[in-house]
């Protein structure tokens, strides 16, 4: 596959990724770090995007960052974070 195509299919997903988030945002309601923390989740949070339900205070409270940062991190990071935070 050619680096250009693959450069904008990764970009299509980046996109679609944004547009969850922002469609969530819109939709959602945040939920306390210690709810998200237990089990059983609230109904109808994505278990794998719990960051999103976060209120900015306690976002940046509970990853150390602003959502910018967090958000320019590689997937890679953001993952490790979460899971070393306790929102995997």
């Amino acid at each position: 596959m050619p680096a250009l195509l693959w450069l904008q299919e990764a970009e299509v997903c980046n996109q679609i990724i944004l547009v969850e988030d922002v469609l969530a945002r819109l939709c959602q309601n945040t939920f306390p770090l210690a709810q998200l923390q237990a089990r059983p989740l609230p109904e109808g949070v994505d278990p794998l995007r719990l960051e999103i339900y976060l209120s900015d205070q306690d976002f940046e409270k509970a990853l150390e960052m602003k959502r910018e940062e967090y958000e320019r991190l590689p997937g890679w990071k953001q993952v490790n974070l979460k899971k070393a935070k306790g929102l995997f």
